[in-house]
């Protein structure tokens, strides 16, 4: 799974709850899901500081 495919999920369940089209019974495991999902970007969004922190970091020891 991409990053953005991530968060278009995430995206359409915000949206799903806002507008209450979930139906009750399926609400428990759409927070689940968006709880992996914003897990899954916080950690794509560390993971891509991290690499672009490395490279600013090689580009100034040149």
């Amino acid at each position: 799974m991409t990053y953005q495919e991530a968060y278009n999920q995430l995206q359409a369940i915000v949206e799903e709850v806002e507008t209450e089209a979930v139906p009750l019974d399926e609400l428990p495991d759409r927070i689940r899901l968006a709880t992996d999902l914003i897990a899954f970007c916080q950690n794509r969004l560390r993971a891509v500081e991290v690499e672009y922190l490395d490279a600013l970091e090689r580009i100034s020891k040149r």
